[in-house]
């Protein structure tokens, strides 16, 4: 009898046609060797058990890390309701911006934080807000018209104009940022998140969370301010 040479797509062939074959010979899995990633030879049982427990060890890794994504998201959650609850006590918007930007600090790893509106009585420029005079608004309209225009958060690296528009001689520093528009349009202004790390903020981001506390901001000075400007307009309609 001629010996007839299999080839390996014969070996895989017949295999794939007989899937019950180690069934049948559970014995050849012992003496079967392949080599793992570090080139060490095992049995092919040993190889799957192996394969298996790192697989474990990954799935429980990431389930652990689900796990405290969940719970940070938790508390912090529940630490923007009470957020919320403190802004409803509070009837002066310069303690508002102050209680806001003090959250803000405790809560969220940001490099830089500030809160850009139009002109309101009793509120001054400090480190965490920029209050435009009537002249800068128009050059705000200007450098953001399209952010303004799309209304929509806006995540990763910035160019320098709107960062010296915001930032002024800090914008050199900055790597990455998120802006958040407050109210429709950005018509109460911009929520600004900026850190020194060009990798910290992303395009990939989610910016749920951040659009949640620019609503709070927006409800609160929708129900309870009204800016310089939008007095003045009112009484040169009037």
């Amino acid at each position: 009898m001629s010996d007839k040479h299999l080839s390996d797509t014969d070996i895989i062939h017949y295999l794939t046609e007989n899937k019950d074959f180690f069934i049948r010979h559970p014995e050849q899995l012992e003496v079967l060797k392949v080599n793992n990633k570090k080139g060490k030879v095992s049995s092919l049982i040993n190889h799957q058990v192996n394969v298996l427990k790192e697989r474990n060890i990954q799935l429980k890794s990431k389930l652990n890390q689900l796990i405290g994504y969940a719970e940070e998201n938790e508390k912090t959650m529940s630490q923007v309701f009470e957020l919320t609850l403190q802004l409803c006590q509070i009837s002066h918007i310069a303690n508002v911006t102050k209680h806001f930007a003090r959250f803000v600090k405790h809560s969220f790893d940001s490099d830089l934080f500030k809160i850009v509106v139009p002109a309101y009585d009793g509120l001054e420029s400090s480190t965490v807000v920029k209050s435009l005079s009537i002249d800068q608004e128009n050059v705000f309209s200007q450098v953001f018209e399209e952010f303004i225009r799309k209304g929509k958060p806006i995540c990763g690296r910035l160019k320098k104009q709107k960062l010296q528009f915001i930032f002024g001689a800090q914008a050199e520093k900055i790597g990455s940022c998120v802006i958040l528009p407050i109210g429709k349009n950005a018509e109460k202004g911009l929520l600004v998140f900026a850190s020194f790390d060009e990798s910290r903020f992303n395009p990939e981001m989610s910016t749920d969370l951040l659009a949640r506390l620019s609503e709070i901001l927006d409800r609160k000075f929708n129900k309870t301010f009204g800016s310089v400007s939008s007095t003045k307009n009112h009484e040169n309609d009037s």
